[in-house]
């Protein structure tokens, strides 16, 4: 079975693990999120009321830039480097220059919606446009709804763990005080946590008052931005299919097969002289059959079943499922030592 760390290795992220980010264009308000590759990018845009996609690649993206602009050349990858340096700015300023213009098609109620981005490219005014069609409403559900419930779930399991560490911290410090100990500077005082007042606090703060303005500015803040990566890698871990996981587990054991391979052809050990569990040494001895008289002519080319692909290659992957059993309790083993030292 793989473990989490070993699939994060292998996770290959794609649209909806990137964060939202909030851009100011016009006055208003928009939320961005968006992915980029070597030679393609995936944009989603929203107002809390419509999504807005696109996802340019291939020869698609390259007529783009060359009707965008025809004077310079570069390397695609060059290209995509600069469109995601400015999107990368409205981190830091949502006020970027960023200009959105609105178009309806004449045969369709939807509007599309096109994002112009003005920059320079080495000395050179740099012009690019993400025109992005309406997203399917599901988009909205995966990438925004569904992600926002999941923090506020997670957000309020921190806080209750927080209020178990700072009552624990209070009983600590009560117990210090019952055998004589004093705080030397009286204004660092603190008097015992109470979790319903600090609701009450909570509510009646002008913090409250504040994080209710500009709300989709404070929603997607740096902190925030972490939290949703956080809580979309691990919901793409849980809801990992079971036939997904399983050819992971196999592409592991390939490759420590193969690695394992490599060093006994550099070594000239055989594999048939490894140590196997006495299941897997009873298996591997064939069953007897009649006796057959071999042709002079086959005998010397007959392989043996021992012999054949395919046996290699189940009995490597054994092997490989082997050290890897063997690997884990010599860490175990490791941790226990570790652990009686420290008590000793």
């Amino acid at each position: 079975m793989t473990t989490e760390v070993e699939w994060r290795r292998r996770w290959k992220p794609d649209l909806d693990a990137f964060p939202w980010q909030p851009i100011r264009v016009d006055g208003n308000t928009y939320l961005l999120k968006y992915m980029f590759t070597t030679d393609s990018y995936k944009v989603l845009l929203t107002d809390l009321t419509n999504f807005w996609h696109e996802e340019l690649e291939d020869q698609s993206l390259q007529k783009r830039i060359k009707k965008l602009n025809p004077g310079i050349e570069a390397p695609v990858t060059r290209i995509l480097d600069q469109i995601k340096s400015v999107l990368d700015k409205t981190q830091d300023d949502p006020n970027t220059s960023i200009k959105l213009s609105f178009k309806r098609e004449a045969d369709s109620d939807e509007r599309k919606v096109m994002l112009v981005l003005h920059s320079e490219l080495a000395g050179m005014p740099f012009l690019w446009n993400f025109q992005c069609k309406p997203a399917d409403k599901s988009m909205g559900t995966e990438h925004l709804i569904l992600p926002l419930m999941a923090m506020v779930g997670e957000l309020t399991r921190r806080q209750q763990e927080l209020v178990k560490i700072i009552q624990a911290k209070d009983k600590q410090i009560d117990d210090y005080k019952s055998q004589g100990a004093k705080c030397s500077r009286k204004h660092i005082e603190t008097p015992n946590f109470v979790e319903t007042a600090f609701e009450m606090n909570m509510m009646t703060s002008k913090g409250f008052v504040e994080q209710m303005k500009d709300i989709e500015l404070k929603t997607f803040d740096i902190k925030s931005q972490d939290l949703y990566r956080q809580i979309m890698s691990k919901r793409a871990w849980v809801n990992k299919s079971p036939t997904k996981a399983t050819s992971e587990d196999e592409s592991l054991l390939d490759d420590m097969s193969s690695a394992d391979d490599n060093r006994r052809t550099s070594t000239g050990q055989s594999w048939g002289n490894s140590r196997l569990p006495p299941s897997l040494q009873q298996s591997k001895s064939p069953t007897k059959s009649p006796k057959k008289t071999p042709s002079p002519s086959k005998s010397s080319n007959n392989s043996t079943p021992e012999a054949s692909p395919v046996k290699d290659t189940e009995l490597l992957r054994r092997q490989a499922l082997e050290r890897k059993l063997e690997l884990e309790e010599s860490k175990k083993k490791e941790k226990s030592k570790k652990k009686k030292k420290i008590g000793f």
